[in-house]
Protein backbone atom coordinates (compact mmCIF):
# COMPACT_ATOMS: atom_id res chain seq x y z
CA UNK A 1 0.00 0.00 0.00
CA UNK A 2 2.38 1.99 0.89
CA UNK A 3 5.01 1.43 -2.14
CA UNK A 4 1.56 1.97 -4.07
CA UNK A 5 1.37 5.68 -2.89
CA UNK A 6 5.13 6.48 -3.39
CA UNK A 7 4.31 5.27 -7.00
CA UNK A 8 1.04 7.72 -7.36
CA UNK A 9 3.16 10.40 -5.74
CA UNK A 10 6.04 10.37 -8.04
CA UNK A 11 3.65 9.68 -11.19
CA UNK A 12 1.38 13.03 -10.10
CA UNK A 13 5.03 15.06 -9.41
CA UNK A 14 6.27 13.72 -12.71
CA UNK A 15 3.03 14.73 -14.76
CA UNK A 16 3.45 18.08 -12.63
CA UNK A 17 7.07 18.88 -13.79
CA UNK A 18 6.08 17.88 -17.54
CA UNK A 19 2.84 20.08 -17.63
CA UNK A 20 5.43 23.40 -16.28
CA UNK A 21 7.85 22.31 -18.53
CA UNK A 22 5.57 23.04 -21.03
CA UNK A 23 4.01 25.69 -19.80
CA UNK A 24 7.65 26.88 -20.01
CA UNK A 25 8.23 26.04 -23.59
CA UNK A 26 5.01 27.47 -24.52
CA UNK A 27 5.88 31.23 -22.89
CA UNK A 28 9.46 30.94 -24.18
CA UNK A 29 7.49 30.49 -27.49
CA UNK A 30 4.93 33.35 -27.19
CA UNK A 31 8.25 35.10 -25.17
CA UNK A 32 10.40 34.40 -28.69
CA UNK A 33 8.51 35.48 -31.22
CA UNK A 34 7.57 39.60 -31.23
CA UNK A 35 5.88 42.46 -32.79
CA UNK A 36 7.57 44.89 -34.75
CA UNK A 37 6.74 47.85 -36.06
CA UNK A 38 7.86 50.62 -38.71
CA UNK A 39 6.58 53.30 -40.78
CA UNK A 40 7.60 56.70 -42.38
CA UNK A 41 6.56 58.65 -45.58
CA UNK A 42 6.46 57.70 -49.39
CA UNK A 43 4.40 58.62 -52.51
CA UNK A 44 2.97 61.32 -50.96
CA UNK A 45 1.36 59.37 -48.39
CA UNK A 46 2.88 56.99 -45.28
CA UNK A 47 3.54 53.32 -44.98
CA UNK A 48 3.74 51.11 -42.33
CA UNK A 49 5.29 47.52 -41.90
CA UNK A 50 4.26 45.14 -39.02
CA UNK A 51 5.85 41.72 -38.71
CA UNK A 52 6.26 38.68 -36.09
CA UNK A 53 9.45 37.69 -35.94
CA UNK A 54 11.98 35.87 -33.73
CA UNK A 55 14.23 38.30 -33.62
CA UNK A 56 14.98 41.74 -33.90
CA UNK A 57 15.57 42.48 -37.31
CA UNK A 58 14.01 45.58 -37.83
CA UNK A 59 16.98 48.19 -39.01
CA UNK A 60 17.92 45.05 -41.90
CA UNK A 61 13.83 44.91 -42.51
CA UNK A 62 13.87 49.36 -42.74
CA UNK A 63 17.01 49.88 -45.03
CA UNK A 64 15.92 47.22 -47.22
CA UNK A 65 12.02 48.75 -47.35
CA UNK A 66 13.31 52.34 -47.97
CA UNK A 67 15.40 49.90 -50.72
CA UNK A 68 12.76 49.35 -52.00
CA UNK A 69 10.59 52.57 -51.95
CA UNK A 70 13.60 54.08 -53.87
CA UNK A 71 13.53 52.00 -56.29
CA UNK A 72 9.77 52.08 -57.35
CA UNK A 73 10.36 55.89 -56.89
CA UNK A 74 13.04 55.74 -59.65
CA UNK A 75 10.75 53.86 -61.89
CA UNK A 76 7.27 54.24 -61.71
CA UNK A 77 6.96 58.60 -60.02
CA UNK A 78 5.54 60.88 -62.81
CA UNK A 79 6.54 63.61 -59.82
CA UNK A 80 10.31 62.38 -60.06
CA UNK A 81 11.44 63.91 -63.69
CA UNK A 82 14.43 61.57 -64.06
CA UNK A 83 11.84 58.31 -63.43
CA UNK A 84 11.95 55.81 -65.97
CA UNK A 85 8.44 56.34 -66.53
CA UNK A 86 9.00 60.15 -66.48
CA UNK A 87 11.94 59.63 -69.00
CA UNK A 88 9.52 57.19 -71.31
CA UNK A 89 6.45 59.45 -71.38
CA UNK A 90 9.16 63.02 -72.66
CA UNK A 91 10.48 60.17 -75.15
CA UNK A 92 8.75 59.15 -79.02
CA UNK A 93 10.57 55.64 -79.02
CA UNK A 94 11.42 52.32 -77.45
CA UNK A 95 12.45 52.72 -74.32
CA UNK A 96 14.62 50.80 -71.75
CA UNK A 97 12.37 49.42 -69.13
CA UNK A 98 12.30 47.53 -66.03
CA UNK A 99 10.36 45.00 -64.20
CA UNK A 100 7.99 47.80 -62.09
CA UNK A 101 6.93 49.20 -65.07
CA UNK A 102 6.83 46.16 -67.15
CA UNK A 103 4.33 44.28 -64.15
CA UNK A 104 2.49 47.07 -63.97
CA UNK A 105 2.05 47.50 -67.75
CA UNK A 106 0.84 43.96 -67.88
CA UNK A 107 -1.74 44.00 -64.82
CA UNK A 108 -2.50 47.49 -66.33
CA UNK A 109 -3.41 45.51 -70.16
CA UNK A 110 -5.37 43.01 -68.22
CA UNK A 111 -7.75 44.99 -66.38
CA UNK A 112 -8.00 47.77 -69.37
CA UNK A 113 -9.39 44.79 -71.53
CA UNK A 114 -11.73 43.25 -68.32
CA UNK A 115 -13.51 46.63 -68.00
CA UNK A 116 -13.80 47.53 -71.34
CA UNK A 117 -11.18 50.46 -70.76
CA UNK A 118 -13.10 51.60 -67.75
CA UNK A 119 -8.88 51.51 -66.61
CA UNK A 120 -6.12 53.03 -68.85
CA UNK A 121 -2.98 54.34 -67.04
CA UNK A 122 -2.70 55.83 -70.94
CA UNK A 123 -5.02 58.54 -69.57
CA UNK A 124 -2.12 60.62 -68.04
CA UNK A 125 -2.71 63.68 -70.29
CA UNK A 126 -6.22 64.19 -69.81
CA UNK A 127 -6.01 64.10 -66.24
CA UNK A 128 -3.41 66.44 -66.33
CA UNK A 129 -5.69 68.91 -68.65
CA UNK A 130 -8.53 68.78 -65.83
CA UNK A 131 -6.03 70.20 -63.12
CA UNK A 132 -4.69 66.71 -61.66
CA UNK A 133 -1.93 64.57 -61.08
CA UNK A 134 1.76 65.40 -61.47
CA UNK A 135 1.45 67.81 -64.07
CA UNK A 136 -1.78 69.98 -63.82
CA UNK A 137 -2.22 72.40 -66.94
CA UNK A 138 -3.02 75.80 -65.95
CA UNK A 139 -5.59 77.47 -68.23
CA UNK A 140 -5.80 80.59 -66.34
CA UNK A 141 -3.94 82.37 -68.60
CA UNK A 142 -6.73 81.69 -71.75
CA UNK A 143 -9.36 84.47 -73.17
CA UNK A 144 -7.62 87.21 -70.39
CA UNK A 145 -9.43 89.66 -72.95
CA UNK A 146 -13.07 88.83 -71.96
CA UNK A 147 -14.07 91.13 -68.89
CA UNK A 148 -17.01 89.21 -68.07
CA UNK A 149 -16.36 86.20 -65.96
CA UNK A 150 -18.85 83.61 -66.28
CA UNK A 151 -18.67 83.82 -69.84
CA UNK A 152 -14.81 83.82 -69.85
CA UNK A 153 -15.55 80.70 -67.62
CA UNK A 154 -17.87 79.10 -69.89
CA UNK A 155 -14.73 79.46 -73.12
CA UNK A 156 -12.43 77.86 -71.44
CA UNK A 157 -14.33 75.24 -69.84
CA UNK A 158 -15.39 74.72 -73.47
CA UNK A 159 -12.10 74.73 -75.09
CA UNK A 160 -10.91 72.20 -72.35
CA UNK A 161 -13.88 69.95 -72.67
CA UNK A 162 -12.90 69.77 -76.75
CA UNK A 163 -9.55 69.34 -76.04
CA UNK A 164 -10.15 66.55 -73.47
CA UNK A 165 -12.19 65.04 -76.37
CA UNK A 166 -9.38 65.37 -78.53
CA UNK A 167 -6.69 63.62 -76.68
CA UNK A 168 -8.81 60.26 -76.16
CA UNK A 169 -7.59 59.72 -79.70
CA UNK A 170 -4.32 59.36 -77.93
CA UNK A 171 -5.79 56.82 -74.94
CA UNK A 172 -5.51 53.43 -75.72
CA UNK A 173 -2.97 50.31 -75.55
CA UNK A 174 -2.67 50.39 -79.18
CA UNK A 175 -0.65 52.72 -78.82
CA UNK A 176 2.36 50.77 -76.86
CA UNK A 177 4.16 47.95 -78.02
CA UNK A 178 6.19 46.14 -75.70
CA UNK A 179 9.41 43.75 -76.83
CA UNK A 180 12.21 42.14 -75.45
CA UNK A 181 12.74 39.57 -73.56
CA UNK A 182 9.25 39.02 -72.20
CA UNK A 183 8.44 38.14 -75.86
CA UNK A 184 11.33 36.03 -77.02
CA UNK A 185 12.48 33.74 -73.68
CA UNK A 186 11.27 30.26 -73.03
CA UNK A 187 8.92 30.06 -70.67
CA UNK A 188 11.89 27.98 -68.51
CA UNK A 189 13.40 31.59 -68.66
CA UNK A 190 10.78 33.21 -67.66
CA UNK A 191 10.66 30.96 -64.35
CA UNK A 192 13.73 31.90 -63.35
CA UNK A 193 13.75 35.52 -63.84
CA UNK A 194 15.59 35.98 -66.65
CA UNK A 195 13.84 38.32 -68.73
CA UNK A 196 15.46 41.91 -67.72
CA UNK A 197 15.91 43.62 -71.27
CA UNK A 198 12.33 44.51 -72.25
CA UNK A 199 11.32 47.98 -74.03
CA UNK A 200 8.37 49.74 -74.03
CA UNK A 201 7.82 51.22 -77.70
CA UNK A 202 5.49 54.54 -78.81
CA UNK A 203 5.96 57.01 -81.33
CA UNK A 204 4.65 60.12 -80.06
CA UNK A 205 5.17 62.16 -76.76
CA UNK A 206 2.00 62.98 -76.42
CA UNK A 207 1.17 59.27 -75.61
CA UNK A 208 1.79 58.93 -71.76
CA UNK A 209 1.48 56.59 -68.76
CA UNK A 210 1.04 57.30 -65.32
CA UNK A 211 0.55 53.77 -62.91
CA UNK A 212 -0.14 56.29 -59.89
CA UNK A 213 -3.58 54.41 -59.69
CA UNK A 214 -1.63 51.26 -58.52
CA UNK A 215 1.55 52.42 -56.96
CA UNK A 216 0.49 52.19 -53.46
CA UNK A 217 -0.95 49.08 -53.83
CA UNK A 218 1.81 47.73 -55.55
CA UNK A 219 4.75 48.84 -53.52
CA UNK A 220 2.56 46.84 -50.45
CA UNK A 221 2.85 43.64 -52.60
CA UNK A 222 6.33 44.11 -53.20
CA UNK A 223 7.37 44.65 -49.58
CA UNK A 224 4.82 41.64 -48.62
CA UNK A 225 7.09 39.38 -50.92
CA UNK A 226 10.41 40.88 -49.30
CA UNK A 227 9.08 39.66 -45.98
CA UNK A 228 7.66 36.52 -47.02
CA UNK A 229 9.69 35.19 -49.62
CA UNK A 230 13.01 36.46 -48.96
CA UNK A 231 13.41 36.47 -44.77
CA UNK A 232 10.53 33.69 -44.48
CA UNK A 233 8.06 35.81 -42.24
CA UNK A 234 4.71 34.64 -42.72
CA UNK A 235 2.66 37.03 -40.43
CA UNK A 236 2.70 40.70 -41.06
CA UNK A 237 0.73 43.39 -41.99
CA UNK A 238 1.73 45.86 -45.04
CA UNK A 239 -0.20 49.37 -45.23
CA UNK A 240 0.65 51.89 -48.35
CA UNK A 241 -1.39 54.60 -48.14
CA UNK A 242 -4.46 52.98 -47.11
CA UNK A 243 -3.49 50.08 -49.71
CA UNK A 244 -3.42 46.83 -47.63
CA UNK A 245 -1.36 43.07 -47.58
CA UNK A 246 -1.79 40.99 -44.80
CA UNK A 247 -0.76 37.41 -43.49
CA UNK A 248 -0.61 35.23 -41.28
CA UNK A 249 -1.69 36.55 -37.64
CA UNK A 250 -1.32 38.62 -35.15
CA UNK A 251 0.82 37.82 -31.52
CA UNK A 252 -1.82 37.01 -30.16
CA UNK A 253 -2.97 34.57 -32.98
CA UNK A 254 -5.94 36.41 -33.94
CA UNK A 255 -6.05 36.83 -37.83
CA UNK A 256 -5.32 40.86 -39.12
CA UNK A 257 -8.60 42.75 -39.24
CA UNK A 258 -9.00 45.39 -41.80
CA UNK A 259 -11.61 48.14 -41.36
CA UNK A 260 -13.91 48.96 -44.19
CA UNK A 261 -15.47 52.57 -44.22
CA UNK A 262 -18.02 54.15 -45.84
CA UNK A 263 -18.27 58.15 -46.78
CA UNK A 264 -20.06 60.33 -44.94
CA UNK A 265 -20.41 63.13 -47.37
CA UNK A 266 -22.02 65.64 -45.25
CA UNK A 267 -19.56 65.39 -42.50
CA UNK A 268 -16.35 67.05 -42.11
CA UNK A 269 -14.78 64.04 -41.09
CA UNK A 270 -16.35 62.36 -44.41
CA UNK A 271 -15.92 58.97 -43.08
CA UNK A 272 -17.52 56.42 -41.19
CA UNK A 273 -16.98 52.60 -40.27
CA UNK A 274 -18.68 50.11 -41.99
CA UNK A 275 -17.68 46.82 -41.01
CA UNK A 276 -14.40 44.31 -40.34
CA UNK A 277 -13.04 42.26 -42.48
CA UNK A 278 -10.98 39.14 -41.53
CA UNK A 279 -7.78 38.93 -43.84
CA UNK A 280 -7.16 35.48 -44.69
CA UNK A 281 -6.59 33.15 -46.95
CA UNK A 282 -9.85 34.26 -48.67
CA UNK A 283 -8.63 37.76 -49.01
CA UNK A 284 -4.76 38.75 -48.43
CA UNK A 285 -5.32 42.18 -49.98
CA UNK A 286 -7.52 44.87 -50.35
CA UNK A 287 -7.81 48.44 -51.59
CA UNK A 288 -9.63 51.38 -51.06
CA UNK A 289 -10.77 54.30 -53.75
CA UNK A 290 -13.38 57.06 -53.75
CA UNK A 291 -14.59 60.10 -55.47
CA UNK A 292 -15.36 62.07 -52.57
CA UNK A 293 -12.84 63.68 -51.45
CA UNK A 294 -10.30 64.60 -53.86
CA UNK A 295 -12.62 67.24 -55.94
CA UNK A 296 -13.06 70.63 -57.05
CA UNK A 297 -16.35 72.82 -57.77
CA UNK A 298 -16.51 74.59 -60.92
CA UNK A 299 -20.18 76.51 -60.36
CA UNK A 300 -22.84 73.61 -59.98
CA UNK A 301 -19.93 71.20 -61.70
CA UNK A 302 -18.76 68.94 -59.45
CA UNK A 303 -14.85 68.08 -61.15
CA UNK A 304 -14.00 64.72 -59.24
CA UNK A 305 -10.56 63.76 -59.80
CA UNK A 306 -11.19 60.21 -61.58
CA UNK A 307 -10.90 60.79 -65.22
CA UNK A 308 -13.05 58.58 -67.30
CA UNK A 309 -10.65 57.36 -70.19
CA UNK A 310 -13.42 56.09 -72.48
CA UNK A 311 -14.58 59.82 -73.11
CA UNK A 312 -11.97 62.15 -71.39
CA UNK A 313 -14.66 63.18 -68.78
CA UNK A 314 -14.73 63.82 -65.17
CA UNK A 315 -16.57 60.51 -63.76
CA UNK A 316 -19.78 60.89 -63.78
CA UNK A 317 -21.30 57.91 -61.78
CA UNK A 318 -23.58 56.91 -59.06
CA UNK A 319 -20.55 54.90 -56.91
CA UNK A 320 -18.93 57.04 -54.13
CA UNK A 321 -16.16 54.45 -53.26
CA UNK A 322 -15.26 51.11 -54.02
CA UNK A 323 -13.20 48.35 -51.28
CA UNK A 324 -11.87 45.97 -53.19
CA UNK A 325 -10.27 42.23 -52.08
CA UNK A 326 -8.41 39.85 -53.24
CA UNK A 327 -4.97 38.53 -53.32
CA UNK A 328 -2.92 41.05 -54.35
CA UNK A 329 -2.78 44.62 -53.74
CA UNK A 330 -2.13 46.32 -57.40
CA UNK A 331 -5.16 44.27 -58.57
CA UNK A 332 -7.50 45.33 -55.78
CA UNK A 333 -6.27 48.97 -56.48
CA UNK A 334 -7.01 48.75 -60.56
CA UNK A 335 -10.00 47.49 -60.03
CA UNK A 336 -11.25 50.00 -57.23
CA UNK A 337 -9.82 52.62 -59.17
CA UNK A 338 -11.80 51.45 -62.55
CA UNK A 339 -14.81 51.41 -60.61
CA UNK A 340 -14.58 54.88 -60.16
CA UNK A 341 -15.40 55.76 -63.28
CA UNK A 342 -17.85 52.69 -63.84
CA UNK A 343 -21.33 52.61 -62.61
CA UNK A 344 -22.93 50.04 -60.40
CA UNK A 345 -24.81 48.02 -63.55
CA UNK A 346 -21.33 47.26 -65.23
CA UNK A 347 -19.55 46.64 -62.17
CA UNK A 348 -22.19 43.92 -60.47
CA UNK A 349 -21.46 41.59 -63.47
CA UNK A 350 -18.03 41.89 -63.27
CA UNK A 351 -18.27 40.74 -59.72
CA UNK A 352 -20.57 38.17 -59.66
CA UNK A 353 -19.25 36.60 -62.69
CA UNK A 354 -16.68 34.37 -60.60
CA UNK A 355 -13.83 34.72 -62.88
CA UNK A 356 -12.01 36.95 -61.35
CA UNK A 357 -11.31 36.34 -58.16
CA UNK A 358 -12.40 39.87 -56.72
CA UNK A 359 -14.90 41.13 -53.95
CA UNK A 360 -15.78 44.57 -53.28
CA UNK A 361 -18.12 46.87 -51.44
CA UNK A 362 -19.51 49.64 -52.99
CA UNK A 363 -20.68 52.24 -51.90
CA UNK A 364 -23.52 54.61 -54.40
CA UNK A 365 -25.92 56.60 -54.55
CA UNK A 366 -29.62 55.13 -55.85
CA UNK A 367 -32.11 56.85 -57.96
CA UNK A 368 -33.42 58.96 -55.74
CA UNK A 369 -30.23 60.12 -54.18
CA UNK A 370 -29.58 57.74 -50.90
CA UNK A 371 -26.28 56.18 -49.95
CA UNK A 372 -26.57 52.61 -50.40
CA UNK A 373 -24.40 49.76 -49.93
CA UNK A 374 -23.77 46.62 -52.32
CA UNK A 375 -21.48 43.74 -51.16
CA UNK A 376 -20.54 41.14 -53.64
CA UNK A 377 -22.17 37.94 -53.54
CA UNK A 378 -19.04 35.93 -51.60
CA UNK A 379 -18.20 38.86 -49.42
CA UNK A 380 -21.84 39.14 -47.74
CA UNK A 381 -20.94 36.40 -44.70
CA UNK A 382 -17.61 37.43 -44.52
CA UNK A 383 -18.18 41.22 -43.04
CA UNK A 384 -18.22 41.30 -39.57
CA UNK A 385 -20.97 43.95 -38.06
CA UNK A 386 -21.68 45.31 -36.02
CA UNK A 387 -18.28 46.47 -34.97
CA UNK A 388 -17.24 45.13 -31.64
CA UNK A 389 -14.09 46.79 -29.70
CA UNK A 390 -10.57 44.40 -30.62
CA UNK A 391 -8.37 44.07 -28.25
Amino acid sequence: MFLNKISSLLKLFTFLLLATCISCQNNTVEQKYQRYELSGNTQGTTYQVIYIDSTDRTKLIHKEVDSILNSIDNSLSTYNPNSKISKFNNSDSCFLIDNHMLNLFLLSDEVNSISDGAFDPSVKPIVNLWGFGANPVNLNHLYKNVTDSKKRDSLVNSYRDSLSYDLTDFVGFEYFMLDGDIIYNSFEEMLTGEFNDNFLCKDDSIVQLTFDAVAQGYTSDVIGDYLNFKLGIGDFLVNVGGEIVAQGRKKNNRPWMVQIEHPKVDTEEGLDEVAKIQMDSNYRAIAVSGNYRNFRQEGKRKIVHSIDPRNGQPAETNVLSAAVLSDEAAVCDAYATAFMVMRLEEIIPLLESGTLNIDAVIVYHDSEGNLQTYISTNLEDKLLYPIEPES
